[in-house]
């Protein structure tokens, strides 16, 4: 702020930011037939180019590609949107990260953080 001397800029930053969200499968929806295929049909509507998808046995995890902060928005307002197509009983959680974020995501971080 040059309160005390030089300006420096920032070049990167460390906050913890949501990348991502997270279900759990239980139990009782791991044994429905095609709950594999339901979840790709589901999981279809996103555009392939922004997110990650990765599904086991036990989670469903959706994170922005190269964690690009600014599709995270996008993310949180699909899935509400589509709760009712979702093989899901439980609700998603949110996946952070510390970073480093930097370039086009240190913007977005910032703004994550204030």
């Amino acid at each position: 702020m040059n309160k005390h001397g030089t300006v420096t800029g920032l070049q990167q930053v460390d906050p913890l930011c949501p990348t991502g969200l997270f279900w759990e499968i239980s139990p009782l929806e791991h044994f429905r037939p095609n709950i594999k295929v339901e979840m790709h049909e589901w999981t279809s509507s996103l555009p392939p180019d922004k997110y990650e998808v990765s599904l086991t046995d036990t989670c469903l995890n959706i994170s922005a590609k190269i964690r690009v902060l600014t599709d995270v928005p996008a993310l949180l307002t699909w899935a509400p949107k589509f709760t009712v197509t979702s093989p899901f009983t439980s609700l998603p959680i949110l996946i952070y990260s510390t970073g480093p974020f930097t370039k086009d995501n240190l913007v977005t971080a910032v703004e994550f953080f204030f």
